[in-house]
């Protein structure tokens, strides 16, 4: 598909297609492409109807190729499409856009340019050997202070509600960081996927139909009813997967 304009029915807005042949401008044409494909919804219609996971902002970034988006991001702005709208194959529309966001990653890289320094001098170089160690104790410091915060988040400040008819998870307790959401019924997700393998600190399913958590054995380890919440739960260790309704991973 070429560069040409495409009238949305949007008074004062005319949708453009990223111009340029960098590898992002090429990765953000054929997010482009497909949010063409699917009747050019809004990005709020993206969030609030196909359940896009991202920002608004985020996902507007994704479409206008000034930067390849992170792998999160892009999958968002494709599942809410491709899948969404479209009703394309999750598993099969997950593995294409995969590999074309693994292959204009690969291309931004081999586009960079290393920049050349000079040598350093002998008491540079041996006062780099303190540098690095100092370094090295910051960031074990960073890793211990992430872990225990991984062990007990923080209490929310701010709480995320979730809408009716969707169901909502939550990275940390008081319905604060919602790394997920769905109105889908009989479909099974990986919690890696969102950040939320093990981590499950609070919930709100306001669908009707009971959630399972699996384990990577794909045996039931807990379950969240319909019309269930917690502000403050444990999070399920092993969790792995998460089904909705009657399916099984």
């Amino acid at each position: 598909m070429g560069n040409k304009a495409i009238s949305t029915g949007r008074r004062g807005r005319v949708a453009k297609a990223p111009e340029g042949d960098e590898p992002a401008a090429v990765f953000a044409r054929q997010l482009w492409e497909l949010k063409q494909h699917a009747g050019d919804p809004s990005y709020d219609a993206m969030r609030q109807d196909h359940g896009a996971l991202a920002s608004k902002s985020a996902l507007s970034a994704a479409a206008r190729g000034a930067q390849l988006p992170s792998w999160d991001t892009t999958w968002e702005f494709v599942r809410s499409l491709a899948v969404g709208v479209l009703g394309q194959d999750e598993q099969r529309v997950r593995a294409q856009w995969r590999q074309r966001w693994d292959q204009a990653g690969a291309a931004v890289l081999a586009q960079a340019v290393p920049v050349e320094r000079p040598p350093a001098a002998p008491w540079i170089r041996r006062r780099g050997w303190w540098v690095l160690g100092a370094v090295a104790a910051i960031g074990v410091l960073l890793v211990t202070a992430l872990w225990l915060r991984t062990e007990r988040p923080a209490p929310a400040t701010i709480a995320e509600p979730c809408q009716a008819a969707w169901l909502c998870l939550y990275r940390n307790i008081g319905f604060d960081d919602m790394n997920f959401r769905t109105q889908r019924q009989n479909t099974c997700w990986r919690l890696a996927d969102y950040h939320l393998q093990d981590a499950v600190f609070s919930y709100d399913n306001n669908l009707p139909v009971t959630g399972h958590f699996y384990d990577s054995t794909k045996a039931d380890i807990g379950n969240i009813r319909a019309g269930d919440s917690s502000r403050d739960s444990s999070s399920l260790p092993g969790a792995y997967w998460f089904c909705t309704g009657s399916a099984r991973p």
